[in-house]
């Protein structure tokens, strides 16, 4: 235990609820604030505020390579990629990536274990679904 670890609260585990919850706020903080639409947007992926609330203490108490780690051994593939491809919608809602978001995506990818190549065609699925201009 560090020296200050006590004013950081009780120390959060993640479950893997908790970890797509804590994965979709790193992604949506990746440009350095958190507001209260990105919240929402994230709300609307897993509409529970108690999981939410404990995500945000695990975000506040650890780096997002932490969080990368932990995840990487916690969750299965699947969860692996469905966090992946939450992450990746919610960062690409905004018809916008933009580096930051880009760069922690590519994390995940690292740690998880899912090479580009796969997430490739839900990526352009992804450009087509945001790409709200075609309607003029």
């Amino acid at each position: 235990m560090g020296l200050f670890d006590g004013f950081l609260g009780q120390k959060i585990t993640l479950t893997p609820r908790s970890a797509l919850v804590a994965g979709l706020l790193y992604v949506s903080g990746a440009d350095g604030h958190l507001d209260e639409n990105e919240i929402g947007d994230v709300l609307r992926v897993v509409p529970d505020r108690a999981t939410l609330e404990t995500a945000l203490k695990y975000c506040k108490q650890n780096n997002v390579q932490t969080f990368c780690q932990q995840a990487a051994t916690m969750l299965s593939p699947q969860q692996k990629m469905c966090l992946m491809l939450n992450a990746i919608d919610l960062a690409m809602g905004d018809g916008n990536l933009d580096g930051a978001e880009q760069q922690m995506l590519m994390q995940f990818a690292h740690y998880f274990q899912i090479p580009e190549q796969a997430l490739h065609p839900h990526v352009q699925t992804f450009m087509i679904k945001n790409n709200l201009s075609v309607f003029g």
